[in-house]
């Protein structure tokens, strides 16, 4: 995947918790403006916004490497990854990178590009206060199922990656069995990565499964450790 932000309903005067939950800035602001901004603007409605049009199955050309003659950059409604070079995460992400900004910067240029009129310079009213601690209450239960949502998602990316070079860089005769099942999985292996950043009842579909799609790509990537050091 992709990693969130999380407001600080005790702090008002923090912009943001960064690094692990400082903030580096001061400022009366609304709470939560990263949940905000990646609710309200998705990486293909940024990417096109910036000049990226996005393919009919959502690649674009990775901008943060050259040579990316083949599109192998997938954005998904909640997250982007490149297949190329490794790159990925949000929409705040994929700003900053973009622009060389620092990601309170990029929430800012966000919400200015896209006329959001979030109110990032006032404090939080009671009724924010109260949000902000239910979220903060619901993000301790769904706590665990994110994190598995997100290694799954970097176990995925992995193993598509490995098949989507092999099949772009090297003639079929070099392919080694387990790449070739990963070619031949392709198909299935972005349908679970697009379940995956779908909503909640397409993780779930995948979480279903979890057992048998993680031991695939377990075994796809032991059976070639050479190449998927390299990956």
């Amino acid at each position: 995947m992709h990693p969130g932000w999380s407001g600080n309903p005790d702090a008002i005067r923090c912009v943001a918790p960064l690094d692990g939950g400082k903030c580096r800035e001061a400022g009366f602001v609304m709470l939560d403006p990263f949940r905000e901004i990646k609710t309200r603007v998705t990486p293909a409605e940024a990417a096109r916004h910036y000049g990226y049009e996005p393919s009919r199955s959502g690649f674009v050309s990775c901008p943060f490497h050259s040579g990316d003659r083949t599109p192998s950059l997938k954005l998904y409604s909640d997250g982007w990854t490149c297949f190329g070079c490794g790159a990925g995460g949000s929409v705040i992400d994929f700003v900053g990178k973009l622009f060389d900004l620092a990601p309170l910067d990029a929430v800012r240029k966000l919400n200015a590009d896209f006329s959001l009129g979030l109110p990032l310079d006032q404090p939080p009213t009671r009724a924010e206060r109260e949000a902000a601690q239910k979220r903060r209450e619901e993000a301790v239960v769904y706590g665990d199922f994110q994190r598995w949502r997100e290694d799954m998602t970097r176990l995925l990316s992995e193993t598509y990656r490995l098949g989507w070079l092999a099949l772009r860089d090297m003639p079929e005769s070099l392919w080694l069995p387990g790449e070739v099942e990963a070619i031949r999985l392709l198909p299935a292996l972005e349908h679970w990565l697009d379940s995956l950043g779908g909503d909640f009842e397409n993780q779930m579909q995948v979480f279903r499964k979890r057992k048998g799609v993680r031991k695939i790509c377990r075994r796809i990537l032991k059976s070639i450790p050479e190449r998927f050091k390299e990956v």
